[in-house]
């Protein structure tokens, strides 16, 4: 609790520097600070360093300014709210804290409701906290958008990879819902079935409760449930690669 608190003091005193250093700029050099600052955290990024490039993501938004015109705005958010939002909740995946991560994909769609990587990550965080209620429609708007970007000829690369990675999170969803079905069926067509109607009477056995197993979402994990499903067994390991930022 003491380290939690020291730390959130630590950024207050850190978020009010910045604020302090861009209070006195134009609209355009806060821009171009909060850019700059941004390629110095995408590097960080690519380098693994995902505290510090989360400290950097959130020192840009210190000169979020949203007090000009209209167009003046739609730059602001698309230039400089949409990316670093998707890019400070990347981090926030890596580093575990998916609700902050949702706060922040909420933030990037408030800008673009379709952006890919904002609506992947925010599906991510719901499934990571074993909700695929909410995960899933995250999930399938995201391979809604993957396509609706492809039409617009954007990093195909890049919207590949994201798309192998929603479509092993779909299947691992569809499957668990099957296997849920199963079970609930298996229930009431066992024999036994008026004695575990009622556990709660004296001498029931408890049933275990079910653990959720962990799931590998590796490339060489994605490519190989992926090939299953294709019935493609001639599949070959890849190594891992970064997730490109914006």
């Amino acid at each position: 609790m003491q380290s939690e608190m020291m730390s959130r003091a630590s950024t207050q005193k850190r978020l009010g520097a910045c604020a302090d250093h861009v209070k006195g700029m134009s609209r355009k050099d806060k821009l171009k600070w909060a850019l700059d600052l941004k390629d110095v955290a995408n590097k960080d990024f690519a380098d693994c360093k995902f505290e510090e490039a989360a400290r950097l993501y959130n020192d840009c938004l210190v000169a979020l300014d949203l007090d000009g015109t209209e167009s003046e705005n739609e730059e602001v958010k698309n230039k400089l709210q949409l990316p670093v939002s998707t890019n400070l909740a990347a981090c926030l995946v890596e580093l575990g804290k998916y609700e902050g991560c949702i706060e922040m994909c909420n933030l990037a769609l408030s800008v673009d409701g379709q952006a890919p990587k904002a609506l992947y990550r925010r599906g991510l965080c719901h499934y990571r906290l074993g909700n695929h209620r909410l995960a899933r429609p995250d999930f399938e708007a995201a391979m809604k958008a993957i396509a609706a970007a492809r039409e617009g000829q954007d990093d195909a690369t890049c919207l590949k990879d994201l798309e192998r990675r929603v479509t092993h999170y779909l299947l691992n969803i569809r499957r668990h819902s099957e296997q849920e079905k199963s079970n609930a069926k298996r229930i009431f067509e066992r024999k036994d079935n008026d004695s575990r109607l009622y556990d709660d009477r004296p001498g029931a056995r408890e049933e275990p409760e079910e653990q959720r197993p962990e799931v590998d979402d590796s490339d060489e994990a994605i490519e190989a449930a992926l090939s299953r499903a294709r019935g493609d067994w001639n599949w070959s390991c890849c190594r891992r690669s970064k997730e490109k930022n914006q």
